[in-house]
């Protein structure tokens, strides 16, 4: 019976909720014009008070990433190698060239391919046939990406200027380049091109050795159907011209299919408009490679024809007839997935295919050899290259001089999830050569991944990679010999390590008792991303050294800091920290006011090894901190809620594996926390007891030695039909809390708020109450103080910030549809709020309605919900734009402070400005 009059309750409420969903839309309109029309005067702006564009807090340089590298014989025994590399701030295109010694031929760190304004992506080379090479990326120093390339000849020095040639600038994005030698000294290029607005085509230039387009400007098409035609593959017609492949949607973006088109090298189109259909068989064929051979080409993809994704293949002649059965063979249907296949010639006029296999519960490497005629040479479904335990991904393959190739894959045997790279020699009889296993290329700590690999005239192979052993990618390469030894340093030679421009992020701030800012971020200066730690005194000066202090310096990246005061000028920060990569633990540590570490070395809050995520801090009053976090030690009921208190001398007060405070059914998670004024904290959180479809949320109360004060499994705030999420918490005056979050039981997501007393008794409508229910999305709510709380709002077709306030007893004081705080083209996102005087907040966002970068708005409303500033808010003068502000209030001075993050030269740095309010 209670179950039945619950379900009708849920019922009912849905019913209320989306009714109330449709009538208040209609208001919106007359509502708007209304304030509109009533706008008040608004009050002088604030003054900022330090440099034009804020102070820099941190722009420390540091270990750069170097990615995402390519390699090429240059035909007169050396190796160029090609990679994206960040030491700038934004990614740019360098290049290196190394002999077989390993002896590095170019500049130390490399040469700039290109080096612009605007990130640039995956490059890819062709040789010049003078021992020198073409190079083609992706490139956004237009705002849309466009397609550049660069000449660089034996000697290293790039022939088409600093930033490159435009090889295609038409609107709208172009993507994916990819590119073959002409083998006259030039290069034709293919990509995938949105110019049209109406989907995805694929366009194809030639250029000549001296940086002259043969063909039209920003490209000929290739293909321009109905649909999504995209990421293209190209190989030698070896006449001059090209055969071109691509995934094409033009049936069904539920159907794509395989189609190619060959052109000669005057861009003349010479088989059917659009292209000849290589595979239309039912369901997607996607991913196409493709593999040059003398009498036309060999096409591999992966084909989900009979339900999971398997490999065909199809041989095409030089007019674009197929001469394997209708749709391609099959390389492999065992059940389950087979993907990513890689093709090389087998001597013959037939491929040897490499492919990552999911036949057992961790991938593996399978391979198979395909004869001139389209039949399988070895066993059915292929050849186990390696199985052994953990995964095995991304194959790479390469033929030697001989009836040899070597293989290469990223291997996760050590089950860390961080891969080493291993190889494999085959015979044309699929029979390995090495040992068993493979052979171990680089064994370092962390990642080496995206390997690339070329032959050499002896029979060795060189392999270059991208490697995270010191925090950050670097580029390093291996050279191994005909049986399988490495030839090189045992760790592999450094291609690039450079040092450069680095990240600095995720600020928080906090005021001492002495009218000073301590502030901690994390900073990737070492390669990891360390947390660190800087003062700003009342002078607006740098306290702790020019540079900031690290709390805990590791190899290991650390996320995620939080800090508190401790009441006597310094503070307790804590952070996430992943020397145990798959076991991250809750760590923290004391600083005094000068910056020295108060305890012996950071503490780790739970001695247990699990995963502990998401954490919160707050002070606990009297100089300490409760922490809570997710925790996962439990398989059972999965992710928990634990906590620990640290008092000021760094005991663990709640044992040493922390004190459990909610583990019910499902996971618990989204963890929002306060003080609840009394030494304890009031914490709430998003809870999946009720399954993964109805997530509810949920609140507790513990005191001072974590005893929990309300319900032992927690109280109930929201249990309505669908989704409740992301809950946010604010302290009211009676020692109880206010709780918002995000809720789709209206059908959409909305805002919903509930106030619950210090005893955990819930004071409003049962379920809570919405504070913005209008069409589309509402979510994310914060607060600035206990009455008003702003909110990202999709409810006019993009993303604007909306505010809105309530009373104690939980009425609507700015009405139903709140008010607009940004309501303006492009994107508001990300708000802050900060308590102001008289009952007011002041708010900042992120901010894009420049269509260029992201900016920080601030604006002040009033307890009437009136903006104080000029209408959509004041802009923040930033270097390069900023995003991810924080802000502090300081009511003495009657100024505030804020901090973001820049993106001055394509970097992350931190910056901050002192406002004073009149």
């Amino acid at each position: 019976m209670k179950c039945l009059i619950s379900n009708v309750k849920c019922q009912m409420n849905l019913r209320l909720r989306r009714i109330i969903k449709i009538i208040v839309p209609l208001l919106v309109i007359f509502n708007l014009s209304f304030v509109i029309l009533v706008m008040p005067a608004h009050a002088a702006e604030p003054k900022a008070i330090w440099a034009t564009y804020g102070m820099l807090i941190n722009d420390t340089q540091g270990n750069t990433p170097q990615q995402n590298p390519k390699i090429l014989s240059d035909q007169y025994g050396g190796y160029i190698i090609v990679w994206e590399d960040g030491r700038a701030g934004f990614y740019d295109i360098y290049a290196q060239k190394i002999d077989e010694a390993g002896k590095l031929l170019w500049a130390k760190e490399g040469i700039a391919a290109c080096r612009y304004f605007g990130n640039q992506n995956f490059p890819q080379m062709a040789s010049d046939g003078a021992g020198g090479t073409i190079i083609v990326w992706q490139d956004y120093r237009n705002g849309n990406s466009d397609v550049f390339a660069q000449r660089i000849d034996y000697a290293g020095n790039p022939l088409w200027g600093e930033g490159g040639i435009p090889v295609c600038t038409a609107a709208a994005g172009q993507f994916a380049p990819e590119t073959i030698s002409d083998d006259a000294g030039g290069a034709i290029i293919v990509w995938h091109d949105y110019r049209s607005g109406a989907g995805e085509d694929v366009y194809a230039q030639r250029i000549d050795g001296k940086g002259s387009f043969l063909w039209q400007e920003n490209g000929i098409p290739i293909s321009t159907a109905f649909g999504t035609q995209w990421y293209p593959k190209v190989a030698s017609d070896h006449a001059g011209g090209a055969i071109i492949v691509w995934a094409d949607g033009r049936i069904s973006s539920a159907d794509n299919n395989i189609f190619a088109q060959r052109i000669d090298p005057a861009g003349k189109i010479l088989w059917q408009k659009d292209g000849i259909p290589v595979c239309s068989a039912a369901h997607n064929q996607e991913r196409p490679v493709i593999l040059s051979v003398e009498e036309g080409a060999i096409i591999a993809w992966n084909d989900s024809r009979s339900g999971n994704a398997d490999i065909y293949a199809q041989k095409i002649d030089l007019s674009g007839k197929a001469q394997w059965q209708k749709e391609g063979v099959a390389v492999c249907l065992f059940p389950y997935s087979q993907e990513n296949p890689k093709l090389s010639p087998d001597g013959a006029g037939g491929t040897i295919v490499v492919w990552t296999d999911h036949r057992a519960e961790e991938s593996d490497i399978y391979a198979q050899r395909i004869y001139k005629d389209g039949k399988a040479a070895w066993q059915d479904n292929g050849r186990p290259i390696c199985q052994l335990t953990g995964q095995q991904k991304n194959p790479e393959i390469v033929k030697l001089k001989n009836k040899d190739w070597v293989v290469i894959w990223e291997d996760e045997r050590k089950q860390e999830r961080e891969p080493d790279l291993f190889a494999q020699k085959i015979n044309e009889a699929g029979t390995p050569l090495w040992k068993t296993e493979g052979v171990l290329i680089v064994s370092a700590r962390q990642t080496q991944e995206s390997p690339a690999i070329a032959p050499t005239p002896a029979g060795d192979v060189i392999v270059a990679w991208e490697d995270s052993r010191f925090g950050n990618f670097d580029i390093y390469s291996q050279k191994i010999s005909p049986d399988g030894k490495l030839l090189w340093k045992d760790a592999g030679v450094v291609v690039c390590s450079a040092s450069g421009s680095v990240v600095q992020q995720n600020i928080e701030a906090t005021f001492n008792n002495k009218g000073e800012i301590i502030l901690v971020f994390e900073d990737a200066r070492s390669g990891f991303f360390n947390i660190y730690a800087q003062k700003i005194n009342k002078a607006g000066k740098l306290a702790w050294e020019s540079q900031g202090i690290p709390i805990a310096k590791a190899a290991a990246n650390q996320f995620n800091p939080h800090l508190v005061p401790d009441g006597k000028g310094g503070a307790i920060v804590s952070w996430e920290d992943r020397r145990i990569q798959e076991s991250p633990s809750i760590r923290a540590q004391r600083l005094s006011s000068e910056g020295k570490r108060v305890w012996e070395s950071s503490l780790s809050l739970a001695a247990i090894q699990s995963r502990q995520t998401n954490h919160l801090m707050i002070s606990d009053g009297a100089g300490g901190a409760i922490v809570a976090w997710q925790d996962d030690r439990d398989v059972l009921s999965l992710q928990d809620i634990y906590a620990q208190r640290i008092s000021g001398k760094g005991e663990l007060l709640w044992g040493k594996k922390g004190k459990i405070l909610i583990s019910a059914n499902g996971d618990q998670v989204d963890l929002a926390l306060i003080s609840d004024g009394a030494g304890g904290a009031i914490l709430a959180w998003t809870d999946y007891r009720r399954g993964d479809r109805n997530p509810d949320i949920y609140a507790q109360r513990v005191d001072a030695k974590g005893n929990p004060l309300w319900k032992e499994d927690g109280v109930l705030i929201c249990g309505a039909p669908d989704i409740q999420r992301t809950p946010r918490l604010i302290a009211d005056e009676a020692g109880g809390a206010v709780v918002s979050w995000t809720d789709k039981g209206g059908g959409s997501y909305d805002i919903y708020a509930q106030r619950v007393n210090k005893s955990g008794r819930p004071l409003w409508m049962t379920d809570g109450i919405p504070i913005n229910q209008l069409g589309r999305t509402q979510q994310n709510p914060r607060f600035g103080n206990e009455a008003i709380l702003a909110w990202e709002d999709y409810r006019y077709g993009n993303w604007d910030i909306f505010a809105g306030a309530v009373d104690p007893s939980g009425k609507l004081r700015w009405g139903e549809e709140g008010v607009p705080v940004a309501l303006i083209p492009h994107t508001q996102y990300a708000p802050q709020m900060v308590s102001w005087k008289n009952g007011s907040v002041i708010i900042a966002w992120e901010d894009y309605r420049s269509g260029k970068q992201y900016e920080i708005y601030i604006q002040k409303l009033n307890r009437e919900g009136d903006f104080s500033w000029a209408e959509n808010g004041i802009k923040l003068q930033t270097k390069g734009g900023g995003r991810a502000p924080k802000i502090l209030a300081d009511f003495s001075e009657n100024s505030f402070y804020l901090f973001w993050e820049d993106y001055a030269g394509g970097g992350k740095a931190i910056y901050g400005q002192k406002f004073i309010v009149d």
